[in-house]
């Protein structure tokens, strides 16, 4: 099963060196539940893993795909659509928040480009959105989105304006970039 999350990471980053999360992200494709391999003891594993999140909210952030969703939002769509979606084509917001709650400092140390944007796109997503996430979320403990301000929003709000160079993030998830812009000179 590991190796089937790094592969399938792998397919949902593909297109990402050329246009970062507009590009890449086709997470509904894919059915795997990355969140649980947010501490795992491969380290391969676990960076794919979080590279398959911040993806998924890049590209929610973008508004280029929307991978989360409420469920009263998810009805609605499957309600209107002449070909329903398939729910398990959608990832729970709790699971990964959860996860990434319990191994938030372990990312930030290991994957700290990630993490920036991490926290980027979870300030961003519910200020685009123009109500919060209890709001939005209304099936889910509102103590979750609480938690989540509380031991990483605010504390590492400063990472929102960091906005690091894009090579750094390419490098750190091991992704090829495209442009000469983005390589390393030696």
């Amino acid at each position: 099963m590991t190796n089937n999350i790094i592969e399938q990471a792998k397919r949902g980053l593909e297109g990402f060196a050329v246009g970062g999360y507009h590009t890449s992200g086709n997470f509904s494709k894919y059915r795997e539940e990355y969140y649980k391999y947010f501490g795992d003891p491969d380290y391969e594993t676990r960076k794919y893993a979080i590279a398959a999140f911040t993806c998924m909210l890049g590209t929610w952030e973008t508004g280029s795909l929307q991978i989360f969703q409420p469920i009263q939002e998810w009805a609605e769509n499957k309600k209107w659509s002449s070909n329903p979606l398939d729910q398990k084509r959608f990832y729970r917001f709790k699971d990964y928040l959860y996860a990434l709650l319990a191994h938030h400092e372990q990312i930030e140390k290991e994957f700290p480009y990630m993490y920036e944007d991490i926290v980027l796109f979870l300030i961003k997503i519910e200020l685009n959105q123009g109500i919060s996430y209890e709001e939005w979320f209304p099936e889910h403990n509102p103590n979750l989105f609480q938690r989540l301000r509380e031991e990483i929003l605010i504390p590492k709000q400063h990472l929102a304006d960091k906005r690091s160079h894009w090579k750094f993030l390419l490098k750190e998830i091991g992704i090829e970039p495209f442009f000469e812009s983005d390589q390393f000179r030696d």
